[in-house]
């Protein structure tokens, strides 16, 4: 009697990863400051203990899961928008795709539709009170105003962006309205077609 191929084991670092991404899901469903290490475990499929090994540090672990969850996601939208040309419209992508839940969004990111937003909002509640997240926090924040100021000097190579804006503060107020954005919709304040018109409206001002 056959009893299957054998099962492949998880190395160290494919079983770290699936409870880094288990950690962002357990972040979303429970909150940052409620959720527990059981219900990393619950949504990773591992025992408590398991996941307890792979932990020095709640808050180490918040960061963690986070960065590696941004990282992903800021890589897709990104080359989403290098998929346009470059320009007015690749900036309108971006910015569309890192404001809206499902705005032009593929399945290609662990955190699907509001759950990248929820997942922002609820870790950086916890900045505000750990080192560490705030840290990571800040850490990708500034990646993701880098990303959109190469885009931004990709579109001074055409006639979309003039010559006298400079990239680094455009990409800093952009970024700061599409941040503004996202508990705006989130409460309902306004809807998706409203936060385009700010996006376009932002983007008008900035690069007068």
């Amino acid at each position: 009697m056959s009893s299957g191929p054998p099962r492949t084991r998880l190395t160290h670092a494919e079983r770290r990863e699936t409870i880094l991404e288990a950690a962002a899901r357990a972040i979303v469903a429970h909150g940052v400051h409620a959720f527990r290490l059981q219900d990393v475990a619950d949504e990773a499929g591992v025992s408590q203990p398991l996941v307890s090994s792979h932990v020095d540090d709640r808050d180490a672990l918040i960061a963690e899961a986070f960065v590696r969850v941004d990282e992903r996601e800021l890589a897709a939208v990104e080359a989403d928008a290098r998929e346009a040309e470059p320009g007015r419209t690749a900036i309108v992508r971006f910015l569309r795709r890192a404001t809206i839940p499902g705005d032009e969004q593929r399945e290609d990111g662990l955190l699907a539709g509001g759950d990248g937003w929820e997942l922002w909002s609820q870790v950086s509640s916890r900045a505000r009170f750990s080192p560490v997240v705030r840290e990571a926090v800040s850490a990708r924040q500034a990646a993701w105003i880098a990303t959109l100021a190469g885009l931004l000097r990709d579109g001074r190579a055409g006639e979309d962006v003039p010559a006298h804006v400079d990239p680094d503060r455009v990409a800093l107020l952009l970024i700061t309205v599409s941040d503004g954005l996202g508990p705006a919709l989130n409460c309902g304040l306004v809807d998706d077609e409203g936060a385009r018109g700010v996006l376009t409206d932002a983007l008008d001002g900035a690069l007068r």
